[in-house]
C-alpha cells in the first residue's frame, strides 16, 4: 500500500528569519502548542512578501483559509479562535490593558533601539544580514546589506534615534533596561504571575539584541532580565 500523505499544516508562518516581529509569533505559536509551518523570505526573496498582505510586511499568518497581518493582529486572533489553548492575554481587563501597553511599547518604541544598534554596529550588522539571508545565495549579501544599511538609517533618522549622539542613545537603552530588570523582581514576568503576549513582544526585541549585538552584556547582566532571558529563549530555539 503506497504510505498515506502528511497532511499539511493549518498554519503557515511568512516570516523573515531574523525579524524580531516574525519571531515573536512563533514564540506565540509555540506557547499555546499550535503546530506550524514556516515560509522563509530571506535574501532577496523578500520582495515576494509585498504580494502577502496590503502592506508588503512580514509576519503574515495564514490559517485555514484567512490570511492576518500585523504580529499584535495576530496575537489576538489567536486567542479569539484557539480560545482552549493558553491565553495570551490576560482575562482581567487592568492586567490585559498593561500586557497591550507593554506590547504596544515594545513594538513601537524598543524596535528602534535594536534597530539602530543592529545598523550601527559593523559586526551586529554583518551577523544580521548572514541570519537574513540563511539558505539563500552568499552573493545576495551584499545587495541586501547595502539595501538594509540605507534604508534603515534613513528609517531610524526619521524616526528621530538616528538623530541622537551615540551615546544619549545607549544611555536611554540601558535606563530602559532598569525599568525592565525592576519590573520583573515581582514576578519574573513583565504582567502578573505567568508568561504573556507582553514577555513575547518585549522579549523578542530583547533576544535579537542579544543574538547580535555586544550590549548582549549589558542585558545579561541585569540578575532578573537574565533570568527572563532564559526563560524565553528555548521558544526561540536560541
Amino acid at each position: 500500500m503506497p504510505p498515506t500523505p502528511v497532511k499539511p499544516s493549518p498554519i503557515v508562518l511568512h516570516q523573515w528569519e531574523a525579524s524580531p516581529f516574525c519571531r515573536k509569533v512563533a514564540h506565540m505559536l509555540k506557547f499555546k502548542g499550535l503546530p506550524y509551518e514556516v515560509a522563509n523570505y530571506n535574501g532577496l526573496k523578500g520582495i515576494m512578501a509585498l504580494r502577502l498582505s496590503q502592506v508588503g510586511k512580514l509576519p503574515v499568518l495564514d490559517v485555514k483559509g484567512q490570511r492576518v497581518q500585523d504580529s499584535t493582529r495576530i496575537a489576538r486572533f489567536l486567542d479569539e479562535h484557539y480560545p482552549g489553548t493558553p491565553a495570551l492575554y490576560p482575562a482581567d481587563p487592568r492586567s490585559r490593558a498593561l500586557v497591550e501597553l507593554w506590547e504596544d511599547w515594545a513594538d513601537e518604541v524598543l524596535y528602534w533601539f535594536e534597530g539602530y544598534f543592529r545598523i550601527n554596529d559593523p559586526k551586529a550588522l554583518d551577523h544580521f544580514i548572514a541570519l537574513m539571508c540563511e539558505g539563500r545565495p552568499t552573493w545576495e549579501r551584499t545587495p541586501l546589506k547595502l539595501l538594509l544599511k540605507v534604508a534603515g538609517s534613513m528609517s531610524i533618522k526619521a524616526q528621530g534615534l538616528g538623530r541622537m549622539s551615540p551615546e544619549n542613545v545607549k544611555a536611554e537603552f540601558l535606563r530602559h533596561l532598569d525599568r525592565i530588570d525592576t519590573t520583573l523582581a515581582e514576578t519574573g514576568w513583565l504582567v502578573g504571575p505567568t508568561q504573556t503576549v507582553a514577555d513575547m513582544a518585549v522579549g523578542s526585541q530583547m533576544l535579537e539584541v542579544v543574538r547580535t549585538s555586544p550590549l548582549r552584556d549589558e542585558i545579561l547582566r541585569r540578575p532578573h532580565m537574565a533570568r527572563w532571558i532564559a526563560a524565553l529563549r528555548p521558544q526561540h530555539g536560541l
